[in-house]
C-alpha cells in the first residue's frame, strides 16, 4: 500500500512540471495599464461671492456640533486642519446655497452634514438623509438627543 502512496506522489510531481516555455511572448494584462494621477485632487470648487462665503462659513462656526467636529478633526489631524466647507452655487429651482462640512483628507472629502443656508437671512436647515428634509438648527438638535 505504501509504494502504490508513493507512485502517486511521484506521478503527482512528474506532472507538475513548471518547465516555462521560452519562445512565448508574455501576455500583457489589460488592467495593468499606467495610473495617471486623478485631477480631481487638484479642484477646488469656487464660490462667487467670497464675502458671502466667509459670512456663511463664520456662522456655521459658531453651531456647537460643528465646533464639536471641528476640534474633532484637529484631534485626529494633529492639529493639521479643521473641518472643511464645500459650497455650491444655487440651482435654478432653489434659492438656498448647499453646503457640505466635513473632512477634506488627501484621497477624499467626508461629509459629516450638509446645510442649506438662506444668502438673505443667512437662515441655516440642516440636512437629514433619514427623513429625508430639511430641518431648522433646533429641530436637527432634538434628533441627536
Amino acid at each position: 500500500m505504501k509504494q502504490f502512496f508513493y507512485l502517486l506522489v511521484i506521478i503527482f510531481f512528474a506532472a507538475c512540471n513548471n518547465a516555462a516555455k521560452t519562445d512565448e511572448a508574455a501576455v500583457t494584462d489589460s488592467a495593468s495599464t499606467t495610473i495617471k494621477a486623478d485631477s480631481s485632487s487638484r479642484y477646488f470648487p469656487s464660490f462667487s461671492d467670497t464675502a458671502l462665503e466667509s459670512k456663511i462659513t463664520e456662522a456655521l462656526m459658531k453651531l456647537p456640533f460643528v465646533m464639536k467636529s471641528n476640534n474633532y478633526i484637529d484631534s485626529f489631524s494633529n492639529h493639521q486642519r479643521g473641518i472643511a466647507f464645500m459650497m455650491d452655487e444655487p440651482q435654478e429651482n432653489e434659492t438656498d446655497i448647499s453646503v457640505q462640512a466635513g473632512y477634506n483628507g488627501g484621497e477624499r472629502f467626508e461629509t459629516y452634514y450638509r446645510f442649506f443656508v438662506n444668502p438673505k437671512t443667512l437662515e441655516i436647515k440642516v440636512y437629514d438623509p433619514v427623513e429625508d428634509k430639511k430641518l431648522t438648527i433646533k429641530e436637527y438638535l432634538k434628533t441627536q438627543r
